[in-house]
This record gives structure tokens, sequence and C-alpha cells, in this order.
């Protein structure tokens, strides 16, 4: 989907499922984002960029999710590191090679 083709963000869908998972009234939600309760609704369906950062740090639920819904081919996390295994150091690059390791072992 192209963001010039959104007429309604995903939040502006599913506004009160999202504010019932995060435990909130839309007075809560309203005192969180610091606005009157009366503005909720006008606030649900903004696409300012700058407020639905707010929205998403306030619910705990990334931007993208917010615009576009959940996506089903949204990339895995970059996962590198070392883990040590019986005291023997292991680097893996990503997680296919973390995987390979706790497979070993």
């Amino acid at each position: 989907m192209n963001g010039l083709e959104l007429e309604k963000t995903y939040f502006e869908e599913h506004a009160m499922e999202m504010l019932t998972a995060a435990n909130m009234t839309k007075a809560q939600f309203a005192r969180a984002m610091d606005i009157l309760p009366q503005n909720v609704s006008k606030l649900i369906s903004t696409k300012n960029v700058v407020m639905l950062i707010k929205v998403s740090s306030v619910l705990n639920i990334p931007l993208q999710t917010l615009i576009y819904g959940e996506q089903e081919d949204t990339p895995q996390t970059d996962v590198h590191g070392c883990i040590y295994i019986n005291n023997t150091p292991h680097i893996f690059n990503n997680r296919e090679e973390l995987d390979e390791l706790l497979k070993q072992e």
C-alpha cells in the first residue's frame, strides 16, 4: 500500500480495540496524550505523524502498525552476537546461525 493511497490509518479503524488492549479508557488516553477528552475522536482520525508517534509511545505500538496494521511480510529483527556454550564462544551473524548453534547443543 502506497502512503499516498491511505484514506484511513489502521489506528483510525481500530483505535478502541487498541485502547482496550492497552487497558486504557478514552479519558486515560486523553490524559496520557495531554489533550482534552472531547478531542480524542479528532486525534484518532489524525494523519499527523508527530501525533501518531506520540500515540505509538503512549500505547507502546510501533508506528508502522498504527498506520498500516500488522504486516505479514515484516522482516524479523536482525540478530547478531556471541553466545558461550560450555565455556566456548560462538559468534553468530543472523538468526539462522543462532538457530543452528542452538540445535547443535
